[in-house]
């Protein structure tokens, strides 16, 4: 495996020890255990919360330099803190790729999207590229960046999306299939014929449907519903 180094100077160093001092005064151990205990694993987990994370943050300027030499530590705090402090407007596809690759957990994946991917100038289609990989925990990233961006997904971008969660509903964890309910369910406030689409393209699958198909009408039908485009029937 390819080893990353990147150059440092006296100021990144001072900044970097500076965040950790941070983190290391904000620690609390018992809510790093039980987020062990709900399957949320790092490297190395502080239990800092992330309103604290977003404090910290706040006193720093953002640059690439700095959110990967934070990123390369693998500690939970430093991650998310790296996701704070990349700049969206100049990020580098390339990086953002590698990063999203290692996003193998729900929060990473939640924090990174919401912190920093749906703000990437390149978003939407980063969105599609990651539905499209052959990795569940990419996947699962994909669909929540959609979800995010679905105001930027044009009629096609929806269809293949669509389908695309459709394909993967019988054969996927838990995680992934309420995630690609969610995304499909709000593409449904795109307009009343996206909806439409939406509610088309789930029904045809009806025919031994998997349970995972089956919450993604779930999702689908109480959207239709809360949007007063169909009503309840009980």
């Amino acid at each position: 495996m390819t080893k990353k180094f990147l150059y440092t100077n006296t100021e990144l160093d001072a900044q970097i020890s500076s965040l950790q001092k941070a983190i290391r005064l904000s620690m609390n151990g018992v809510v790093a255990d039980s987020m062990a205990d709900h399957g949320l694993h790092y490297k190395k987990n502080y239990g800092v919360t992330t309103l604290r994370l977003k404090e910290i943050a706040h006193d720093y300027t953002p640059g690439v330099a700095l959110a990967e030499r934070l990123w390369l530590l693998g500690i939970r705090e430093t991650m998310i803190l790296a996701t704070l402090l990349a700049p969206a407007e100049s990020f580098p596809e390339h990086i953002a790729e590698n990063w999203s690759r290692e996003c193998t957990n729900q929060e990473l994946i939640e924090q990174a999207n919401m912190n920093l991917f749906q703000h990437l100038p390149y978003a939407a289609s980063f969105a599609l590229k990651c539905i499209n990989s052959d990795t569940s925990s990419l996947q699962s990233f994909g669909f929540t960046l959609a979800l995010r961006k679905y105001t930027h997904m044009n009629e096609v971008d929806v269809r293949h999306v669509v389908q695309r969660g459709i394909a993967l509903s019988s054969d996927s964890d838990s995680y992934l299939i309420k995630t690609i309910a969610a995304c499909l369910a709000r593409f449904c406030r795109i307009n009343r014929s996206t909806a439409q689409i939406v509610q088309d393209l789930v029904n045809q699958s009806i025919t031994n449907e998997s349970v995972g198909l089956t919450i993604i009408r779930k999702f689908v039908d109480n959207e239709l519903i809360f949007l007063g485009y169909e009503q309840d029937n009980p």
